[in-house]
């Protein structure tokens, strides 16, 4: 009843006739949301069972070939095929209503929006043996509203992908084929785009290394999601949709005897047919070197430092540019509710001088679009930005996230960027540096291995630059959620 009642007190109630039915749902879901803490809690699960990946494609369930006795959900997850017991099938999904609230859309007086929105997805996993295995998923997306990219599809092929490898003693080679999620390190280029619907994957072929040093070589083109059935395409071998991005490159994860933490080191190629910068619209050809370090020092201090250098063309022009971010946290984990303080600081380049030959632009080519918050008006390109956090734990199962974050123009020749690297402010519309701040909170509560519930509110207050270069209206965006997988 808080959260209705928040919304019912935070709008003119001049808009309450049109949110009622989103009111209803709100109400409704938490409604089934507690009965499913009651129902559900109670749920006798196998101590081995673990934890639901980010990349679905990536769990095993081998360990339940041993077990005598499968619960309910387990029965899914080991399926034999044949008598033999080497041929199994293992089946998994998700499901996932949400609500959405915009005021000021987009910093557009005129766009107060509210709607209800869902994604389900269904997968399979066929293992032949110990080598081989095809992987299939589908997924589908729903808005109440208008269709919008990424979050509408009535059906189509997400992942369908065939994968042979040769491992000893969890050492060796996976070779695979087909469409696929990628997610690389921190996601701060390559991420699969968890907050929309429709979540990101490639038609591409990937040969990795598993190990002390696993190393990932791959090339592929950006599937682009349609609205229809089974319209989705690459066209990796054709010349339709020949803008589709496509993407390659050498990915290493390893450690250094010795030291603290783990390393990444990569080189990632991106092509696209036409690109659109503040000075420019032309075909790009872009190159990134990255070097990742992370971990964990003593019991509290944990780090993530990215430093990533671009270089390349955009038609006539060369591509100089670069990243630096950090994301640091220190664990309380003795005191109570173990609060966690964070910072995150970041500097994205922007173009330097209008019609220099050079463009200074960091593409952050794949990056998630819930980047900056799941209202995704922003994305890290011409960007110089803080980050001061805060996580308590009130609970085992409740965790409340607090955010501050200022957004600035790196260059103020350059202009303000949005998901998916789309200009959304030319330069030459303002003289300030200042986008804005942003405050956001979020309520994440882990009813048990299957089922979640989110709460999401953020605040953007315009900055000067918004106010010199066109709508600037401060948003408001909150967004409740259910996720249901298995």
């Amino acid at each position: 009843m808080m959260v209705a009642t928040w919304l019912l007190t935070s709008f003119q109630m001049n808009k309450i006739a049109d949110m009622s039915r989103n009111i209803i749902f709100i109400l409704t879901s938490m409604f089934f949301f507690l009965s499913s803490t009651m129902s559900l809690g109670e749920e006798k699960e196998s101590k081995q069972e673990s934890s639901f990946k980010l990349l679905r494609s990536d769990e095993s369930y081998s360990y339940l070939a041993n077990q005598n006795e499968l619960s309910d959900w387990e029965t899914f997850k080991y399926i034999p095929l044949n008598k033999a017991n080497d041929i199994v099938l293992t089946l998994g999904g998700e499901f996932r209503p949400r609500f959405e609230l915009f005021n000021n859309r987009l910093w557009d007086k005129e766009r107060d929006q509210n709607y209800y929105s869902h994604r389900l997805a269904l997968h399979s996993n066929i293992q032949f043996g110990e080598k081989v295995r095809f992987f299939s998923e589908l997924y589908h997306g729903f808005v109440d509203e208008e269709e919008e990219f990424a979050e509408s599809d009535k059906v189509d092929l997400h992942q369908g992908f065939i994968e042979y490898q040769i491992l000893n003693d969890g050492v060796g080679w996976k070779y695979t084929l087909g469409r696929q999620e990628l997610a690389l390190g921190a996601a701060r280029l390559v991420g699969i785009r968890e907050g929309p619907n429709i979540r990101r994957s490639f038609d591409m072929i990937k040969v990795q290394r598993v190990g002390n040093l696993n190393l990932q070589f791959f090339l592929g083109k950006e599937v682009i999601p349609s609205f229809d059935a089974f319209d989705n395409g690459s066209n990796f071998f054709g010349e339709n949709n020949r803008n589709n991005p496509t993407l390659w490159g050498i990915y290493s994860k390893f450690k250094i005897k010795g030291d603290v933490g783990s390393n990444e080191l990569y080189l990632l190629g991106f092509d696209v047919d036409s690109a659109s910068y503040n000075d420019i619209t032309d075909e790009e050809r872009r190159y990134t070197l990255g070097l990742r370090r992370f971990g964990t020092i003593g019991e509290g201090f944990q780090y993530n430092t990215e430093l990533m250098y671009q270089f390349g063309d955009v038609g006539p022009n060369d591509i100089e540019a670069f990243n630096i971010e950090t994301d640091w946290h220190y664990h309380f984990r003795r005191y109570p509710m173990k609060p966690s303080l964070g910072l995150k600081l970041e500097w994205s380049t922007g173009d330097n001088k209008v019609n220099d030959g050079e463009i200074n632009t960091f593409n952050p080519m794949f990056v998630n679009p819930n980047y900056y918050g799941i209202s995704e008006v922003i994305t890290p390109a011409n960007i110089i930005s803080i980050h001061p956090s805060l996580t308590l734990h009130p609970t085992n199962k409740v965790q409340l996230y607090f955010e501050w974050a200022v957004f600035k123009r790196e260059s103020n020749n350059d202009g303000l960027y949005r998901v998916t690297r789309f200009i959304s402010r030319d330069a030459n519309l303002g003289d300030s540096n200042s986008i804005g701040e942003q405050f956001g909170t979020k309520v994440k509560y882990e009813i048990n291995n299957h089922w979640s519930f989110d709460i999401d509110i953020s605040y953007f207050k315009a900055g000067r630059f918004l106010k010199q270069s066109g709508d600037s209206e401060n948003i408001l965006h909150v967004s409740s959620q259910f996720k249901f997988i298995f």
